[in-house]
């Protein structure tokens, strides 16, 4: 694609199919020729995994007026090969996974026909798939793909190697669309396709994608690849629309500025959220188009289920699964969440949007700090009462828990909280889906991956979050605040460990700590920890300093203070267990 169609406003109504098999037999014809003196006509041999291309780079004709010399008239993105293995290996998963449920369908239906027990024939046949290995199941894949196999559409599909990729190293698939809004790109798809041995598989389509995806509703595809040129707002309305029940929407978004809070207005227009700029904007991010993508989704009474969402490089990369199901869909409220940043302080609380009321499947609007009310099986005014009943005989107790509901100011600075959100607040991960990609890398059943090393790296790293836990801490940020010298990963983890508390590090950033502690027990660790390694006296010369308020030991918590000064001890406790499990060293 040209890069100036990249730009996402552009949109054409009509959607026009060219003859680009005929356009690609003319042009094939001298391509070995072409070949052999490819650097000498302006041109470059590009490999990746199984595909191959001649690449054209004549950057004075280019409509950018590239600066750089193998800037071509078609943009290929040489930097999103990880993006692109990735794409494969969620892909080949995919087709599993989809092929088990199918087969677990049918061997329950069948069943039921017979007069037998549909139930237990579905989990036989689901225990029996279970227990090949993947290169078995791929076989089977390739068997079911001229009847059963995968509808993928690449709906920004520039060169079309990433439909070419799909077509030769994705078991399973049956057909690939590869489309663009440029009828150059569009023909250049169809002879890569060609001349990469595909062209049965491949079918190269110019016209809007937007358009194309809404035309589409009717006959709709089983997996829908969105890699634009900046945002992926423009087209998630019509990618819901088009996706089969229980397919795969890959998305990318390269926005990063926009979604890191560089322009919080322009954020708000795009996704409908507002960010905090805080330091977990990379995984902020991902939350954000989550849940851009949820309310998408809503609006046609379907839902959407992450499997795999990473922070890579400049830019994001979510594999959700859309679902119909408009009884579930009254529980996407559940899934979302304000975010409330203090701006003294790394400090952040979520606040629900809703709450569930005693109406089954029923949600209520969230009470900004106080606690979410607890819902039991005694009426609205029996429990009303209770509650009454309760509050006269403890008159003296807060009307919250500051442990886990946001106060009114930041319980460590003092100072106001900024609102961002919504954001998506349920898990962005499936524990069982990341440990599948883990095994096929380790299976070694995809050798066209050149990055497989980078692959299991950043899967191990996924699969050691806490997953339940949204956002992150960052070391750095709490010691800038404090402006004292920056503890071990290893001994703030061990404190909180210690506490009774769990936490992780983050796929994205190696400084990055999540846990499921409120802030007062996390700041109350590096308060022990300056209080052995004390922070400067001019520092703390202002009482309203950053630095002093949250350094400043506080008597009612003496309790808490007792156990955490012996942090050198809790270290020796668990040195052992750290030097010799991952889980609490650093990935």
């Amino acid at each position: 694609m040209l890069r100036a169609s990249r730009r996402l406003l552009q949109h054409r109504p009509l959607l026009v199919r060219l003859p680009f098999r005929a356009m690609a037999a003319e042009t094939d014809a001298p391509s070995k020729k072409r070949d052999a003196s490819a650097m000498d006509a302006g041109y470059q041999r590009i490999t990746e995994g199984s595909a191959s291309m001649l690449y054209e780079c004549r950057a004075e004709d280019t409509k950018t007026r590239g600066k750089g010399k193998d800037d071509g008239p078609v943009f290929y993105n040489k930097v999103q090969v990880f993006n692109r293995d990735v794409s494969v290996l969620v892909m080949a998963l995919f087709a599993q996974w989809r092929y088990i449920e199918k087969r677990e369908r049918q061997a329950g239906a069948d069943a039921r026909k017979s007069g037998g027990d549909g139930v237990q024939a579905a989990e036989a046949e689901r225990a029996r798939l279970y227990a090949l290995s993947a290169a078995e199941l791929d076989e089977l894949l390739k068997e079911d793909a001229a009847t059963g196999g995968l509808r993928v559409l690449d709906a920004l599909a520039a060169t079309g190697l990433r439909s070419v990729r799909y077509a030769k190293e994705v078991p399973g698939v049956k057909k690939v669309v590869s489309n663009d809004i440029e009828a150059e790109a569009a023909k250049k798809c169809q002879e890569n396709a060609t001349s990469n041995g595909c062209d049965s598989l491949v079918e190269a389509v110019c016209g809007d994608a937007v358009a194309h995806m809404i035309n589409s509703r009717g006959d709709p595809y089983d997996v829908i690849d969105l890699d634009p040129y900046g945002s992926a707002a423009p087209f998630l309305d019509g990618a819901v629309q088009a996706i089969s029940d229980g397919g795969l929407l890959c998305v990318t978004s390269t926005d990063m500025t926009v979604l890191s809070g560089g322009y919080p207005e322009v954020c708000y227009a795009k996704y409908g959220a507002m960010p905090t700029k805080a330091k977990h904007l990379h995984e902020y991010a991902l939350r954000v188009l989550l849940h851009a993508i949820e309310a998408s989704a809503t609006r046609y009474a379907r839902h959407i289920v992450p499997v795999v969402s990473l922070s890579i490089d400049f830019y994001i990369r979510v594999f959700v699964r859309v679902y119909k199901s408009p009884s579930n869909v009254k529980h996407t409220i559940g899934r979302r969440a304000l975010v409330l940043q203090s701006a003294g302080c790394p400090s952040f609380y979520l606040q629900p949007l809703g709450s569930p009321t005693q109406r089954d499947g029923g949600y209520t609007c969230g009470r900004l700090h106080e606690p979410p009310r607890k819902i039991n099986q005694m009426g609205r005014r029996a429990q009303r009462r209770a509650e009454e009943e309760a509050e006269d005989e403890e008159e003296e107790e807060e009307e919250f828990d500051p442990e886990a509901v946001a106060p009114a100011r930041c319980a460590e600075t003092g100072a106001a909280f900024k609102i961002g959100g919504p954001i998506w607040s349920a898990p962005i991960h499936d524990a069982e889906w990341v440990a599948a990609a883990l095994d096929r890398v380790n299976a070694e059943c995809d050798e066209h991956l050149s990055t497989t090393e980078r692959i299991h790296g950043v899967f191990t790293a996924v699969s050691e979050e806490l997953m339940d836990v949204p956002l992150y801490y960052t070391i750095p940020d709490i010691c800038k605040t404090l402006h004292c010298a920056a503890p071990k990963l290893c001994e703030v983890r061990a404190a909180l460990q210690h506490a009774g508390y769990r936490s992780s590090q983050s796929h994205r950033d190696p400084d990055a700590i999540k846990t499921d502690a409120p802030p007062r027990v996390l700041w109350d660790v590096f308060r022990c920890w300056v209080k052995k390694h004390p922070v400067s006296e001019k520092r703390l010369a202002e009482p309203r300093s950053a630095a002093a308020r949250p350094a400043r030991l506080r008597s009612s918590r003496s309790s808490i203070i007792s156990w955490h000064s012996s942090i050198s001890s809790h270290i020796a406790m668990f040195g052992s267990l750290l030097s010799s499990s991952s889980n609490l060293g650093s990935s």
